[in-house]
């Protein structure tokens, strides 16, 4: 089961941040490891909750603490991350479940316990692109117990009143994202513009009996050396808009 909850360079190019309270095993990089999150263990949940941010935390991606339940009682388990564009990589290790269900490190008697939710983990603060997912799983040795979660550290989103419209990347390219939105009246016909490299497209689209924006998937192609990009839908209660970069720029964070 996949959670995430908001309150969305340790591996080389990889980029993780992970900041510790106590010593546990952090994993230096590794292959990548295929793991596949539609194969998530039933009943095991994994979550990220987003840490209120700081003054020191200031222009930083977001930070997160993980947490697990479900997991069999005595089962040790490892930390991997997956950022946008890369495959899973090993980030902690030697996480046991106590009696209480918490993941603990396994450290030698003498040594008070610490918790997996000490842990913070981020990705690179300065240059995750805006709109990627990023993956979190944790996973036993032999790897026949995983979960999963993932989040959007910096999203692409825009609201009006209680409108809400985001974009995912879903390219590696930087020149595809999917639309989705929220929040319109119910049946509403709206007008969805996009506007990028000098070109200019409109369409009408019917809002769900929700009040779902359909989902769309935009691609773009270069015209010149501008990758700025709008996306407007404008509907009977408001207007959304969106400013965005595409290309090389949104894979360097802008």
């Amino acid at each position: 089961m996949m959670v995430a909850r908001h309150s969305a360079r340790s591996l080389k190019s990889w980029s993780l941040v992970v900041a510790l309270c106590g010593n546990v095993s952090l994993s230096a990089a590794h292959e990548p490891v295929l793991l596949d999150p539609n194969r998530a263990t039933p009943g095991v949940r994994l979550e990220l909750i987003e840490i209120p941010a700081t003054e020191t935390d200031a222009g930083q991606t977001p930070g997160y603490r993980v947490t697990a339940t479900g997991l069999p009682t005595g089962l040790v388990v490892n930390i991997w991350a997956r950022p946008f564009g890369h495959g899973f990589h090993e980030v902690a290790s030697g996480f046991q479940v106590d009696e209480a269900g918490r993941l603990v490190a396994v450290r030698s008697d003498k040594d008070p316990p610490r918790s997996l939710d000490q842990i913070v983990l981020r990705p690179e603060p300065t240059a995750y692109p805006r709109g990627a997912i990023w993956q979190v799983a944790v996973a036993s040795a032999d790897r026949t117990v995983t979960s999963f979660a993932k989040v959007i550290p910096r999203p692409i989103v825009g609201r009006d009143g209680p409108c809400t419209v985001w974009l995912e990347l879903v390219s590696h390219r930087g020149d595809r994202f999917l639309v989705s939105g929220s929040g319109f009246a119910p049946g509403d016909d709206v007008t969805i513009e996009s506007r990028y490299s000098g070109r200019v497209s409109k369409k009408p689209q019917r809002v769900s009996a929700t009040g779902l924006l359909p989902e769309e998937l935009i691609s773009h192609a270069a015209m010149g050396d501008d990758r700025s990009a709008f996306y407007l839908v404008k509907g009977r209660s408001c207007e959304v808009t969106l400013a965005y970069w595409w290309g090389k720029p949104a894979l360097l964070g802008h």
